[in-house]
């Protein structure tokens, strides 16, 4: 439970944009002393991994959606089916001897080992040779959204392969960066292979610094908030951060044609149940850590200026290109944006008064 709290933290701590309607709680409205008694939240130690490029992640990268797009299908003749090949099939699903709807293909290419269906199904295609039918005993996994009611169950396809072929990707060249560009791919302005590759490297090296940074604010407030004793925070303020963990895990649902009980289940293997009281027990633990956040910033005169909170509205401008301030308030809850600018002021504080140990990435 406490690696599924971890995960939804991630990605609500700096949540801005509006998320509900009517009244809320803010921390303007509240002495956050009256709330929590500070422990110690000087010297704080944490330790954590380097931020570092995984090897072969931007070549990697590079291949799956600037090369692989552009590749070309070259037919395969005199042999079996290979990982890596396209093979080309039909094919029937049966579930207790019925053909289930939804599972019959026919001219379909399939590149083996991609993933694209259930456990299994890839596998026992390698070897078969073109012309060759051949059933497929498997289990669908459980759970399964494509088709709840096959969930768990047992199946037979009958798969009959009609060619082979294999997928011949160009090498990454100048003038292929610049047809890229040219052709709406997003190469960030890149004009040559080598800038194509420092602007990739640039994304994974700033995704890395995220996660770092991400883990030692998480590190060091787990142990402040140990350190301290809590009050129970206002209602309404839990139920502004309950409401907006929802929404933004209902976003990324979406993102994804999901539901939102369809995501929760897949990637955190809970019932509504079980999401509703995990989304409570954050709430109420983002709650505390504000408070606390506030007040360490009322102790270290780390609250927002006027010329702060302006640098933070006008760069958010820039980003998400709102063409004035009046638009941009029109999707953005200022108070939550001068909560998180004083949680950055805060964060950077402790970690300039805190005991950072980084180790090695472990590499699975």
């Amino acid at each position: 439970m406490k690696r599924k709290i971890c995960v939804v933290a991630a990605v609500l701590a700096s949540s801005l944009f509006l998320t509900a309607c009517g009244s809320k709680e803010y921390l303007k409205d509240i002495k956050a002393e009256k709330y929590v008694t500070l422990g110690a939240y000087t010297g704080i130690e944490a330790t954590v991994n380097k931020p570092e490029v995984p090897e072969g992640a931007v070549d990697n990268y590079i291949r799956d959606n600037y090369l692989a797009p552009k590749a070309e299908k070259v037919p395969v003749t005199g042999r079996a089916v290979q990982e890596g090949d396209v093979a080309n099939i039909d094919f029937v699903g049966y579930h207790d001897g019925t053909a289930f709807d939804g599972g019959t293909g026919t001219g379909f290419d399939l590149t083996i080992g991609s993933g694209q269906f259930i456990e299994g199904f890839e596998d026992g295609l390698v070897g078969a040779e073109i012309g060759e039918t051949r059933s497929l005993n498997l289990t669908f996994p459980d759970p399964y959204n494509g088709n709840p009611d096959l969930a768990g169950e047992d199946v037979v396809f009958e798969v009959t392969v009609n060619g082979i072929s294999e997928s011949k990707a160009p090498t990454l060249t100048d003038e292929l960066v610049k047809q890229l560009g040219e052709e709406g791919y997003n190469t960030g302005g890149a004009q040559t292979a080598q800038e194509l590759n420092d602007y990739v490297y640039n994304l994974y090296d700033q995704a890395a610094q995220s996660t770092y940074d991400n883990e030692i604010e998480t590190a060091m407030a787990s142990t402040i908030m140990e350190n301290s004793t809590f009050q129970d925070p206002p209602e309404e303020m839990v139920e502004r951060f309950i409401t907006s963990i929802e929404n933004n895990m209902s976003a990324r649902a979406s993102s994804i044609g999901m539901s939102l009980a369809q995501y929760m289940q897949l990637y955190q293997g809970l019932d509504e149940a079980g999401y509703r009281t995990l989304f409570d027990e954050e709430g109420v633990r983002m709650a505390k850590q504000y408070i606390m956040y506030q007040a360490i910033a009322d102790k270290e005169g780390l609250v927002p200026t006027e010329e702060e909170v302006a640098g933070e509205v006008s760069a958010l401008m820039t980003i998400y290109g709102y063409a004035s301030e009046e638009e941009l308030q029109k999707s953005v809850d200022m108070e939550s944006l001068k909560e998180d600018l004083m949680r950055k002021k805060v964060v950077a504080f402790l970690k300039e008064n805190g005991n950072i140990q980084e180790t090695a990435t472990i590499v699975d």
